[in-house]
């Protein structure tokens, strides 16, 4: 009796007790598929890292760029303008190189402590104050020549790669200070220097930029005798030499 009182009891229990489901989480479900309709392309550059690379040619804008620097860093050098001063830096009149000048004075006149205020269009004399309210003196810069020339072909082994082409830079121009309000002028200076170099005649079209027509140049020709004239010099110095100790007693 005790026995059948105490199932039914647990029966009870068990059928009173609140049923539990278990749970299931995955860590990822089905991928769906790639879609190459709108695929975009990867940029990836792969550099070449060597102790040393190889050796190339300075441009011709670099070269004409490097000339100007030294030309109107040397210029500025007399200019009365102190250290702490403040100047508007403006062109004489439009050149297609003017930025290259722009950038050589300001690189003199941030070396000497001085701040400037750029224009980059011809200002008018009648207007000139109004671009230096407080009266800061004006400094035009003018860019007379800026070009690259080829002067000549040096070395004679015309298949060795060992021929090169002569180039000079040059740069000139002009720098003037003046007042602002009177436009009198205060300082001027006249702006001139070259340089000359060699490069590999197989690199030309590395030298260039087609943008700047100043900074291009014909190449220099040579005439085929040219190239075998030192052979017919050896040739004939050579026979002279042989007749001589061939006709010796």
């Amino acid at each position: 009796m005790r026995a059948g009182l105490a199932a039914a009891l647990v029966g009870l229990l068990v059928l009173g007790s609140p049923a539990e489901a278990k749970k299931f989480k995955y860590a990822a479900g089905p991928k769906p598929g790639i879609d190459t309709t709108f695929t975009t392309a990867e940029t990836q550059i792969t550099p070449i890292v060597r102790p040393r690379g190889p050796r190339l040619p300075a441009t011709n804008l670099q070269l004409v760029s490097l000339v100007a620097n030294t030309a109107f860093s040397r210029a500025l050098q007399s200019a009365p303008i102190d250290t702490g001063a403040h100047v508007v830096l403006a062109p004489a009149e439009s050149h297609p190189l003017n930025f290259v000048v722009e950038h050589a004075v300001l690189r003199e006149l941030a070396r000497r402590g001085v701040t400037a205020t750029v224009r980059r269009t011809v200002l008018e004399d009648d207007s000139l104050a109004t671009y230096s309210p407080t009266g800061d003196p004006l400094l035009e810069y003018q860019l007379a020549t800026a070009r690259v020339s080829y002067l000549r072909l040096v070395g004679w082994l015309p298949f060795s790669g060992r021929v090169k082409i002569e180039r000079q830079a040059l740069v000139e121009g002009a720098l003037t200070l003046r007042d602002s309000r009177s436009a009198n002028v205060l300082w001027s200076s006249g702006v001139s220097y070259n340089l000359l170099d060699a490069f590999r005649n197989d690199r030309v079209g590395m030298v260039e930029d087609e943008r700047y027509a100043d900074l291009k140049s014909p190449v220099p020709t040579r005439n085929v005798g040219k190239i075998f004239e030192p052979m017919i010099v050896i040739a004939v110095v050579g026979g002279l030499a042989a007749l001589f100790f061939q006709n010796r007693p």
